[in-house]
């Protein structure tokens, strides 16, 4: 089912969809369906310039499907052991569904043949590394200048 939400992808973000679609014989059919639509209808953007409202790579976010109580998981580029439940895989169709979205968008999920197809939701984007990261070059450029208060080599 073709979606009409915007999906909006940092160029990295983008080249890794590229090179899961050259290896899409190892995903399952909805999660490649999902990633040919993405690849067809995104806009790229440089890091810098996205959104902090927009899911990407390594994004803490809160979504809820058909309506059922919200989930909290990061977006993550594969499969993380150990962590069942606060990860979503690019390769599983809710993470390929996510990758891209803004917030409040909803995005119809594939369905399983003989299933009603879900409606993923995308409440909040809680953490966005390229965010983090624009606020943590801010303050490192908001800081004074370290002033020289003593010079030891000056005494000798």
């Amino acid at each position: 089912m073709w979606n009409n939400q915007p999906c909006i992808l940092t160029s990295k973000d983008f080249t890794i969809l590229e090179t899961m679609y050259q290896r899409r014989h190892l995903l399952g059919d909805r999660v490649r369906l999902l990633l040919k639509q993405k690849l067809d209808a995104t806009t790229v953007v440089f890091a810098e310039d996205i959104d902090d409202t927009i899911v990407t790579l390594n994004s803490r976010v809160r979504y809820r499907i058909s309506g059922h109580e919200p989930q909290t998981a990061i977006i993550t580029q594969s499969p993380m052991g150990g962590v069942v439940g606060q990860s979503l895989s690019l390769e599983t169709v809710r993470g390929m569904a996510l990758l891209g979205l803004p917030e409040a968008a909803e995005w119809a999920l594939p369905a399983r043949p003989g299933e009603a197809p879900e409606r993923i939701e995308l409440l909040a984007v809680q953490f966005q590394p390229e965010a983090a990261r624009r606020e943590r070059l801010a303050r490192e450029l908001a800081r004074p200048a370290l002033r020289l208060v003593h010079d030891a080599t000056l005494g000798r």
